[in-house]
């Protein structure tokens, strides 16, 4: 199994997001925005993640599009899909633990994810939290730091007098 980024193989992912078909390749190719893939062991395509990254937590698409900054520390996925079963929560999985990678600079992982019963379900399946319901969207947030991680300064495993 592996994580690629693959925001210009449009090829792989341009006909296939059935969560936000709207979304065209400018705009999840625009700076600050990418797209992961996951492959099987037998190189198989089998989930794909778009994300942007900003420096606030969009309440929608529109925010979202306003919010995006290459150097944000809020990773914001939008859109999620799989072509296997398990394929969504492992790919979510990946992220988590390339958030948590040292020198990484995402604080936060939060969704923008649309106000449905399956988004709610997948997403509370997969230990996420839900932050806040919007209008138009719900944002769910996948805690990324370590049990072990201090809370003060981030040591891991902690071995300061400020942290956990």
């Amino acid at each position: 199994m592996s994580l690629e980024l693959v925001t210009w193989k449009t090829e792989l992912w341009e006909s296939g997001d059935p969560v936000r078909p709207d979304l065209g390749v400018d705009f999840k190719t625009a700076a600050g925005r990418e797209v992961l893939g996951l492959k099987d062991e037998n190189g198989e395509w089998k989930a794909f993640m778009c994300y942007a990254r900003t420096k606030e937590i969009p309440h929608n698409v529109e925010e979202l599009a306003d919010f995006t900054c290459p150097e944000g520390t809020f990773l914001i996925p939008y859109t999620v899909w799989s072509h296997k079963k398990g394929a969504g929560r492992e790919i979510i999985n990946e992220v988590l633990k390339m958030a948590k990678r040292p020198g990484s600079k995402i604080k936060r992982i939060v969704t923008l994810s649309p106000p449905t019963a399956m988004a709610k379900k997948f997403h509370l399946r997969n230990d996420a939290i839900e932050l806040r319901v919007n209008a138009e969207t719900v944002n769910f947030e996948y805690i990324i730091q370590d049990q072990d991680s201090c809370s003060a300064c981030e040591c891991n495993p902690c071995d300061c007098s400020w942290g956990n």
